[in-house]
């Protein structure tokens, strides 16, 4: 994966536009609307109305309800931890990360990832580095738009193992496609246990996972909900382009 730096290289200072004409952005972020699917028990998204110029308002505006752990979104340590680091709590430079990303699509939901299968990912790929955030493309964010009651009855995620592995590595941020990073027959949610109790940030309801390559950027500022358990956030993977060096765009 050493084809694309850490976002805290040192090197030739880059303008955002420049920086920005070197890579291709994938938009990694599920579209917030009503009745989208949401953890069972969780508050629905709500967006209301509440004046318009086109019924003789001055300007038009809605208003806005929805749970910290709605659409895409990362949470924080305090979801599982008593005494964790709130989501407004977290560092900037935990939200600017090197991405990997391991490609896993049609999984079994009961079949959680192993530590060896992570392993064997980086016998090919490279070993993942402190500081890394680390993403799981299992093709369930087709059944968030298009089947939200496949989505809802089961999914894949990650063993207790495999997310001890990643805390073993240093990352800083795992997350996937799924509706959680434990798998949908999970009981004790060994996976949120294991990562948040380490500050490890989870992402879950990630979006287009299987357009990235093994390495990109990972760029993801949730809101700074005070006391917040998690918030939704905006994500996008900056993939380098080859072609930048050559004089491409």
């Amino acid at each position: 994966m050493a084809d694309t730096p850490a976002p805290h290289s040192s090197g030739t200072r880059l303008t955002p536009e420049a920086l920005i004409a070197r890579h291709r952005a994938v938009d990694l972020t599920h579209e917030l609307h009503p009745g989208m699917p949401v953890w069972p028990g969780h508050p629905p998204m709500c967006h209301d109305l509440c004046d318009s110029y086109e019924t003789g308002g001055v300007s038009k505006y809605h208003a806005l309800s929805l749970g910290e752990h709605t659409g895409t979104h990362l949470d924080a340590p305090v979801h599982f931890v008593a005494g964790g680091a709130t989501i407004a709590e977290v560092p900037v430079d935990q939200l600017a990360l090197r991405l990997a990303c391991l490609q896993m699509p049609g999984r079994a939901p009961d079949h959680p990832v192993t530590a060896e299968e992570i392993e064997a990912w980086e016998t090919r790929h490279g070993r993942l580095q402190e500081r890394d955030a680390v993403m799981f493309h299992f093709g369930w964010d087709r059944f968030f738009r298009d089947d939200p009651e496949r989505f809802l009855a089961s999914w894949p995620g990650l063993s207790g193992a495999a997310a001890a592995l990643l805390v073993a590595r240093g990352v800083v941020l795992a997350g996937c496609d799924c509706l959680s990073i434990d798998p949908s027959d999970s009981a004790d949610f060994a996976a949120h246990r294991a990562l948040l109790g380490n500050g490890v940030l989870i992402g879950e309801n990630f979006n287009n996972l299987g357009l990235l390559p093994p390495a990109s950027t990972l760029v993801g500022l949730p809101l700074p909900i005070r006391d917040g358990t998690g918030a939704p956030l905006r994500a996008v993977a900056l993939i380098a382009d080859q072609t930048a060096g050559a004089g491409g765009a």
